[in-house]
């Protein structure tokens, strides 16, 4: 289905047009998903910092439980003097170190030295401990960090009355060989971020310092709410394109698919877009429509008397479209009130003055709704007094469609007439523009439909109404306009039976562009 749609929708003429698009579309959907994937990777790799960090201070929480644990143990079994270092004592300080996974030793120091301790035993000759990297006191001792016990072992302990606790080296170590955190790192410190405890994974310098960090690299800090203590953790934010090469695919694959089917709703709404109704509504917004001027004639003595202004349109793609279309599509896309203001606009600007100086009217279509807008009344009658168009000019033609509120329009149009404009029944024959609508209107002209008149010469039905047509209308036969005359027998018989009426159609004269309106008025009245 998807490539049929294809191939109807890259056309030959269109590649070039349509490539474009649909390059577009893959692109623009690329883009979307690079940054939604992008926005979830990043989500979810805070998350992991958040994670990281949070375990973190959690294991920095019990190595300081762990070491008091033990530090406490370890000074409630004996008072310490001058020889704790007995063979008892350092068989409690092992028992009292054994369940604590986060400590590597304990032992007693005599005169600032280590004496022994539950994995060395009895030192001979005791171990120094003035030898350090880093040294912050607390509350009640002091860390030591960094301390060389001999060449190749160096410690971090914690001392406090007569007890050293040494750490294992192992604590943190977890952090930075699971897969899913060894990239991350992290700096264990007080909550003032002055003073450094540990510095765990490849990037702990970076956060050791306190300048800003790279641009991708992203920090979370995490505090105790215990000690004063605190953790900040971070790792290099690399994107989608660190994840594995089948997740890069599958989103190449969704960009693709999304891109074709962006472009195929496009492309669907282009053709939505190009329908007549979509069409219409652009042409009337641009003021893509024209006017043309079929002349009316009177039967007797073929006198040109006035002029039709009926709206055209030629679009651009589809050619010309016939108003037997796009009038019933304007009323139902509820467009009608804007036709008509065009064209009573533009025709009166463009003939008003031709009309005026022949002293003949000028003819213009409106729906019944029309008579009572605001906007077309406050048009009208701003046109009239503009451009001081006399009485009996204008001639509305009013075309009955869907029948209507003939009192209503009663009171309109003589409103109207106060203002010198005549008003005509279209169509009269045909749909609602029957005798009801002429008995309870108040007008100047009736034109009989064209199916009436190509009737004549006939043997159908509505030839035999013609002749009651007569009587019913012979009083008022000055009132009558036949359209769509176009033979010389229609002719003829016009002027036997109706020489006092009216006419207009191809035999007179098609609808004309407004210059050749103009040169036909001069013409032949002049």
């Amino acid at each position: 289905m998807v490539s049929r749609k294809l191939e109807r929708l890259i056309s030959p003429g269109k590649w070039i047009h349509n490539l474009s698009v649909l390059s577009l579309s893959i692109l623009s959907a690329g883009i979307f998903f690079f940054v939604l994937s992008e926005s979830v990777s990043y989500l979810i790799f805070r998350d992991k910092i958040k994670d990281y960090t949070s375990d973190v201070l959690v294991r920095s929480e019990s190595l300081l439980v762990q070491t008091e644990s033990v530090k406490t143990a370890a000074k409630s079994h004996v008072n310490i003097g001058d020889s704790p270092c007995t063979n008892e004592n350092i068989l409690h300080l092992r028992v009292v170190v054994w369940p604590y996974p986060l400590i590597k030793d304990v032992g007693y120091i005599i005169k600032g030295e280590l004496a022994c301790s539950a994995l060395w035993g009895s030192l001979r000759p005791t171990l120094s401990l003035e030898h350090f990297d880093k040294k912050w006191p607390s509350r009640e001792g002091v860390w030591l960090f960094g301390i060389k016990l001999m060449d190749d072992i160096s410690v971090n302990g914690y001392i406090s009355e007569g007890i050293m606790v040494t750490l294992s080296p192992f604590v943190f170590r977890r952090f930075e060989t699971d897969m899913y955190s060894k990239n991350f790192s992290a700096v264990v410190g007080n909550s003032k971020h002055d003073r450094h405890y540990f510095n765990i994974g490849p990037d702990a310098p970076l956060l050791d310092q306190h300048d800003s960090v790279p641009l991708r690299f992203r920090v979370f800090r995490a505090c105790s709410l215990h000690y004063d203590l605190c953790v900040a953790g971070g790792g290099y934010f690399t994107g989608i394109f660190s994840e594995h090469w089948s997740i890069q695919m599958l989103l190449v694959t969704v960009s693709l698919l999304s891109g074709l089917m962006i472009y195929i709703l496009i492309m669907n709404r282009a053709e939505l877009n190009s329908s007549l109704s979509a069409r219409f509504v652009k042409a009337l917004k641009n003021e893509a429509l024209s006017l043309v001027y079929q002349p009316i004639y009177r039967i007797e003595d073929g006198q040109i008397c006035g002029f039709e202004a009926l709206l055209r349109w030629k679009d651009e793609r589809l050619g010309n479209i016939s108003p037997e279309v796009f009038i019933p599509l304007s009323e139902r896309e509820g467009l009608q009130e804007d036709v008509t203001l065009f064209v009573i606009n533009h025709a009166i600007r463009e003939f008003i003055h031709t009309a005026i100086q022949n002293e003949i009217f000028l003819s213009v279509n409106i729906n019944p709704s029309d008579l009572d807008s605001e906007k077309f009344r406050d048009k009208l009658l701003g046109l009239i007094s503009e451009y001081n168009i006399p009485y009996k000019t204008i001639l509305l033609e009013i075309t009955e469609r869907q029948g209507g509120d003939f009192e209503g329009m009663k009171i309109h149009i003589d409103k109207y007439k106060n203002h010198g404009v005549r008003f005509a029944i279209d169509d009269f024959g045909t749909g609602y523009s029957n005798l009801n609508l002429v008995a309870a209107l108040d007008v100047d002209e009736i034109k009989i439909d064209k199916s009436l008149t190509s009737a004549i010469g006939t043997e159908s039905l509505r030839y035999d109404l013609l002749p009651g047509l007569h009587e019913l209308f012979r009083s008022i036969a000055d009132k009558i306009v036949f359209e769509g005359v176009e033979t010389q027998e229609q002719v003829n018989y016009l002027k036997t039976f109706w020489p006092q009426s009216y006419a207009q159609g191809w035999y007179y004269s098609r609808a004309l562009p407004l210059e050749e309106a103009r040169k036909l008025t001069i013409r032949e009245l002049n």
